[in-house]
C-alpha cells in the first residue's frame, strides 16, 4: 500500500508524533510510506531523524491552489491501493480537491483523523466534505460526541474511534528514578488551557521532598507568567523549568506520578499513555479523553478540571503512600501493554486504510 501523510502544522506536537510512530510501523510492515510538509524545519526534523524525507507543499488551506495540483501529480503516478492520511479538515480539502484532478482518482483514499474536541461544522462546504473522506477517525469517543453535537448531516458508517497509541519503549522506571524526591512531572504546552496555574496552586502545601519537574515551553508571557507565580507562591525552589525536551520519556520515566491538569477537554491525552507505558500512575481532570484511559483509583487519579483543591488532594494522597503508588503505577503498565499496545492501534489503521468502500470524486 502506498501512504502519503499530509502534515501542514508549523511546531511539533501530538499529532506529529502519531503520524511518525505511524510512518514507522507501516514502513516496518512494508507498505511505502511518504510525508508531505510546509518545510518548516522544527516539524521535518524527527521525520528526517527517522529516515523519512518529507515533501514540501505549501498546504495553506482554501485559497491554496499550487498544492491540490501538485499533489495530484504525485498521485497519478503511484500504484493503488493509496491513502492520503490527513490530520485537519484545511488538509482533507486539499486532498480531496486533489483526488477530483487525477486522472483515476478511484484507487486513491482520503481518511482523516480528528484530534481536537470541537463540535462539527453544518454548511454545505463542510458537510460535503465530511461526506467526500472515505474515513475519520475519532481518537477518542469524547472527540467524537463533540463532533456530533451539531447534529451533522454525515455517513455514521464512514466513522470510527480508535484510541491511539506510543510507540516507543519505555525506559527502566525503578533505575532512573532519584532517592529521597517525590517526584512530580507535568509534560505538555505551557498554555492556560493546560492548567498549568492550577497545578502550581495545588503544589503548594505538599510535602519537602515533593518536587514538581514542568516540561515544555510556551509563548514567552505565559513562561513568565507561571514563574513568577511559582515564586509568589514560594515554591520557586521546588519546581523545576526544563523548558523543550526532544525526548521527554526519560524524564516521564524517572517519575513517581504524571500530571494533566487540563482545564479543557483533551482529545486523547498521549503524555497519559507515554507516563503509563513507563509504570506511572497519573493524576489527571475527569473532562476529555484521559477519563476513557484511566480507571479511577486503580491505575492514576481523575480530578475535576479546574479545581486546584481536588488535585492537591491527590497528589497528597500518592505522596503519603508510595506503596499505593507503586500499584497504581504497575496497573498502568499492564494496561498500556495490552488495550494499548501499538500493534493493536496500528493494524486497526491498516484495516481501515484498506476498508471496501466507494471512492467519490469528492
Amino acid at each position: 500500500m502506498n501512504i502519503i501523510h499530509l502534515v501542514s502544522n508549523k511546531v511539533w506536537g501530538g499529532g506529529e508524533r502519531y503520524v511518525l510512530d505511524l510512518c514507522r510501523y507501516m514502513s516496518a510492515q512494508g507498505h511505502s510510506v511518504a510525508v508531505v510538509s510546509r518545510g518548516i524545519g522544527a516539524v521535518d526534523a524527527p521525520f528526517r531523524a527517522a529516515g523519512f524525507t518529507p515533501g514540501r507543499l505549501p498546504l495553506g488551506g482554501l485559497f491554496d491552489f499550487i498544492s491540490p495540483v501538485r499533489l495530484a501529480r504525485v498521485l497519478d503516478r503511484v500504484e493503488a491501493p493509496a491513502v492520503v492520511h490527513v490530520h485537519n479538515f484545511k488538509d482533507a480539502r486539499t486532498a480531496l480537491r486533489a483526488r477530483r484532478l487525477m486522472a483515476d482518482g478511484s484507487k486513491v483514499r482520503v481518511v482523516i483523523t480528528r484530534h481536537l474536541v470541537r463540535p462539527a461544522k453544518t454548511d454545505r462546504g463542510h458537510v460535503a466534505l465530511y461526506n467526500a473522506a472515505d474515513a475519520m477517525i475519532f481518537v477518542s469517543e469524547t472527540a467524537l460526541m463533540a463532533f456530533m453535537s451539531t447534529s451533522p448531516a454525515v455517513d455514521r458508517s464512514r466513522l470510527f474511534v480508535v484510541p491511539p497509541a506510543v510507540a516507543a519503549g519505555a525506559p527502566e522506571c525503578a533505575e532512573s528514578r532519584s532517592d529521597g524526591e517525590f517526584r512530580i512531572v507535568f509534560v505538555g504546552r505551557l498554555h492556560p488551557e493546560k492548567g498549568i496555574d492550577k497545578l502550581l496552586e495545588a503544589f503548594v502545601g505538599l510535602p519537602d521532598f515533593a518536587m514538581l519537574h514542568i516540561v515544555g515551553s510556551g509563548t514567552p508571557r505565559y513562561e513568565e507568567e507561571y514563574r513568577r507565580m511559582a515564586f509568589t507562591l514560594g515554591i520557586s525552589g521546588r519546581v523545576v523549568w526544563h523548558g523543550h525536551v526532544a525526548d521527554p520519556l526519560p524524564l516521564m520515566a524517572s517519575a513517581h506520578v504524571g500530571v494533566l491538569p487540563s482545564v479543557q477537554p483533551e482529545s486523547f491525552g498521549l503524555a497519559v499513555l507515554e507516563f503509563m507505558q513507563c509504570g506511572v500512575p497519573v493524576v489527571a481532570s475527569s473532562g476529555g479523553g484521559p477519563a476513557e484511559i484511566i480507571a479511577d483509583g486503580t491505575d492514576g487519579i481523575l480530578v475535576p478540571p479546574d479545581d486546584a483543591a481536588e488535585l492537591h488532594k491527590a497528589l497528597s494522597r500518592l505522596c503519603a503512600s508510595p506503596a499505593e503508588c507503586a500499584a497504581m503505577g504497575a496497573n498502568a503498565a499492564r494496561k498500556a501493554a495490552g488495550k494499548y499496545s501499538y500493534p493493536r492501534f496500528a493494524d486497526r489503521i491498516l484495516e481501515i486504510y484498506g476498508r471496501d468502500t466507494d471512492v467519490t470524486s469528492g
